[in-house]
């Protein structure tokens, strides 16, 4: 009879870790049952997850760097360290950088890709599910892939980056969105720079602010191009300036109705001069004339005040010097 070495099945050490922990409750119920200690949950099964009891998920060894600490729960972490957006070499941490601390909230690692059990993973700022990331010096913006948009990118600066599939932000009394620095102080960036006193606020759908061409220009030989991230209106701006036009309106329209009346009085008054007699049609069709020269003369004043209104109405709402400019010039949106 041949020699065989026997193998130990109760052997699980080379498992990864979810075979393992399957392998372990499998060998526990068939012990449980020779021993007839086996009892049954019917409310909460064993490993199910319900109630928040625990359940069997994929272990993931994440790729620790020597100074970091890490708090873990499944697949919940929380690290602590310096500025690292991938691997150990990454971002300012990566360089060596003092003051370059950070806080890593982060669920789900690689869920984008379903990571396998047992597998090594490190920071994905695209793959990971949800994750809010505050470092004391990044480049924030190169970190999420953000569009550059007007302000362009922002780099070694302090930063606070949180995505996920959805981002809500709730206020029961109110939600506001603040530029620049903290009222009556002398407030700096976090490196001791001096902050403008309006910085844009940007809200990019998309995350593509690049110009595009209209469609259908080409058509008429012009390839008409428009920037997507525009200005909002400033509502009460916006208002007035209908108000003004509306006025510029009704004054065109007065001139036209004036011209209409001048032009009416002057032909009633050639057709009763060509039903008079000849020596009185004469005079009769020359004062027609004078008078009406002399409100054409008013109608053209008329029509350059309305034309200088115009001018004044395009300085104050339209041009981005105008005191009542009707786009904001600090909060863009697409």
């Amino acid at each position: 009879m041949p020699f065989s070495k026997k193998k130990n099945i109760d052997d699980t050490s080379k498992l990864s870790g979810l075979r393992k922990k399957v392998a372990e409750d499998i060998k526990k119920a068939v012990n449980d049952s020779i021993d007839g200690t086996q009892t049954t949950n019917q409310v909460n099964p064993r490993d199910s997850g319900l109630y928040g009891t625990p359940r069997i998920e994929a272990e993931l060894k994440y790729s620790k760097c020597t100074g970091e600490k890490v708090i873990q729960k499944n697949n919940a972490y929380i690290t602590f360290g310096t500025d690292k957006p991938t691997g150990c070499s990454s971002g300012y941490g990566g360089r060596g950088a003092a003051a370059a601390a950070r806080i890593d909230l982060v669920v789900g690692r690689q869920s984008m890709f379903n990571a396998k059990d047992g597998s090594t993973v490190d920071n994905s700022f695209q793959a990971d599910a949800a994750r809010i990331y505050i470092s004391q010096l990044t480049d924030i913006d190169a970190n999420f892939g953000v569009d550059p948009g007007k302000s362009g990118f922002m780099e070694g600066r302090s930063g606070i980056g949180i995505k996920a599939d959805g981002v809500r932000i709730i206020g029961r009394q109110g939600v506001k969105i603040v530029t620049g620095p903290m009222s009556g102080t002398g407030e700096t960036n976090s490196t001791g720079g001096r902050l403008s006193p309006a910085p844009r606020i940007e809200l990019i759908a998309g995350n593509n602010s690049e110009p595009r061409k209209v469609p259908g220009s080409l058509l008429s030989g012009d390839k008409e191009i428009y920037d997507p991230l525009q200005g909002v209106a400033m509502g009460n701006n916006v208002v007035k300036a209908f108000q003004d036009l509306l006025f510029l309106l009704q004054d065109f329209i007065g001139v036209v109705r004036k011209d209409k009346a001048n032009a009416r009085i002057f032909n009633l008054a050639m057709a009763s001069a060509a039903a008079l007699p000849e020596p009185l049609a004469g005079p009769m069709a020359a004062a027609a004339v004078a008078y009406f020269n002399a409100q054409d003369i008013k109608t053209g004043i008329d029509l350059w005040h309305a034309s200088l209104d115009a001018t004044v109405f395009d300085i104050n709402y339209l041009q981005p010097f105008g005191y009542r400019y009707i786009e904001s010039r600090n909060v863009k949106a697409t």
